[in-house]
């Protein structure tokens, strides 16, 4: 997991306005915090990762529109039990995808 945050961190380093690097890279956040039981401890820029999975939705219009994104971030809040904001994201998710199922 640590292989694949440092190409997910390279990635974004060579073209920081690419949404889906951003989105690859706050995936790698979330995969290698729940490796690690959840218990890992966050400083400010891995907890803006893990919550973001946005920095792509900031720089790339198009990545804001990705469901899997709001999807991703939604578990994560309602892992942290920020269940508004997980209420908030599932629906966003489902409104971009509507025949699927999972949100």
């Amino acid at each position: 997991l640590r292989e694949s945050l440092a190409q997910a961190e390279a990635a974004v380093r060579c073209d920081p306005t690419d949404g889906r690097s951003w989105y690859v890279l706050g995936n790698a956040h979330v995969s290698l915090f729940f490796a690690g039981g959840g218990r890992v401890r966050l400083g400010g820029r891995g907890l803006a990762m893990l919550m973001g999975l946005d920095g792509g939705e900031r720089v790339d219009p198009a990545a804001a529109a990705n469901p899997d994104l709001h999807l991703n971030r939604a578990t994560l809040l309602q892992y942290l039990e920020r269940f508004q904001a997980a209420l908030e994201g599932l629906s966003r998710a489902a409104e971009l995808a509507p025949g699927w199922d999972e949100p």
